[in-house]
């Protein structure tokens, strides 16, 4: 009996240990999302054809992404436009864009006489092909893959607005399509196969924005 009402004490004190880390975490996230809204604020940004507030948009976004950090990457796009849904459009377009980029600048430099076992006398002119090819691909195939979650918009001095749209990526269901990517920029540039070293640092997660 004793020692039944030890073990539920202790089932407790690690519930309540939990708790308590939990709210501490929920704290400091409210209060990081506040001080980011009020830069935004003060930059001119407001949401775009939303029926909640940046506060709340953004605190939403926020957890979503923290409640599976090391799985969900964050991705933003920008761009310029009068036309409000043209601007959007162009600002996912452009995340999207940027992600592809950072994804061939990541095996560019690296493929080089990794192309694959067999084809170490490969020449920088196939090296090149074959990253323009995987860039294009990934560019395509991460397009489905993007959740969007708010968009922000502001008026500039030229007349026009800036768009900024703020996205995420699930990890596992990318770097699958930068295999796929890379299977058909291998193709493309007539390469008879990719090397294991090649396929493990595309394997890698793509680096964040700078």
């Amino acid at each position: 009996m004793k020692k039944g009402f030890m073990n539920l004490m202790l089932v407790f004190a690690v519930l309540f240990t939990a708790v308590i880390g939990a709210s501490a975490q929920s704290k400091a996230l409210s209060k990081d999302v506040k001080k980011r809204v009020k830069e935004l604020k003060k930059e001119g940004w407001k949401i775009q054809a939303s029926t909640t507030t940046l506060d709340y948009a953004m605190l939403k976004y926020r957890t979503y992404m923290e409640e599976d950090e090391e799985n969900r990457i964050a991705i933003s796009g920008i761009a310029e436009g009068k036309n409000l849904k043209i601007g959007r459009e162009n600002a996912i377009m452009s995340g999207i864009a940027s992600y592809a980029s950072r994804a061939k600048a990541q095996i560019q430099g690296k493929t080089k006489g990794l192309i694959s076992a067999d084809n170490r006398e490969a020449s920088s002119e196939e090296s090149d092909r074959f990253a323009a090819a995987y860039e294009m691909g990934v560019n395509a195939k991460i397009g489905g893959l993007v959740k969007q979650h708010f968009v922000l918009v502001r008026d500039m001095e030229n007349g026009k607005k800036e768009f900024n749209v703020f996205m995420s990526l699930d990890e596992a269901k990318a770097k699958q399509a930068r295999e796929e990517a890379a299977e058909e920029a291998a193709r493309k540039a007539n390469l008879k196969g990719l090397s294991e070293e090649v396929k493990e640092f595309i394997g890698e997660p793509v680096p964040a924005e700078e």
